[in-house]
């Protein structure tokens, strides 16, 4: 019991003397909304900066509060130049595939079904063919219309980099 004890404060001990780092974070406001979101140290964005065509993908290395500078891996950005982010949203592509299965197996079900009915009256349909292209059309568009989401930044959104750090 009492060894238990000692072994739990030089634990505690340990842990409270080690240094920690204080937590900085990229914030994204939206005008009239409370809720925000926040990206932190290590993440990886796909950004665009104003008056350049070109968008860029990098990890936050660091953040500079006092600056307003983003540190990536190749370079440094301050966050007045960012003119949109941009996300991608995996849901499509799994819907995507889902839609192509799906056209798929209705055909092999219409050609399988017609084959082992034993009725020589049906066959597989101009409709069946008609689903399995609409399915395999739209899995293919889907993923291209809806690959990511932009978000702008100017006169509703902005960015703001925070050290939530305690003093």
């Amino acid at each position: 019991m009492r060894t238990r004890c000692l072994f739990f404060l030089a634990a505690f001990a340990v842990c409270s003397s080690i240094p920690l780092q204080g937590q900085k974070v990229l914030q994204l406001e939206r005008a009239g909304s409370a809720k925000t979101q926040k990206i932190g140290v290590g993440a990886v964005l796909t950004f665009r900066l104003h008056g350049d065509p070109a968008w860029y993908t990098g990890e936050i290395i660091n953040l500079i509060p006092e600056d307003s500078i983003i540190v990536f891996h190749n370079r440094f950005v301050k966050s007045s130049q960012i003119a949109a982010f941009r996300y991608e949203l995996g849901w499509a592509r799994g819907v995507g595939r889902q839609l192509f299965w799906f056209g798929l197996g209705w055909s092999g079900f219409a050609l399988v079904g017609t084959a082992t009915d034993g009725i020589p009256e049906s066959h597989y349909r101009w409709s069946d063919a008609a689903v399995t292209g609409s399915a395999v059309a739209f899995s293919w568009l889907l993923p291209r219309v809806f690959a990511h989401k932009t978000t702008r930044f100017g006169r509703n959104r902005r960015i703001r980099l925070l050290d939530l750090s305690p003093e």
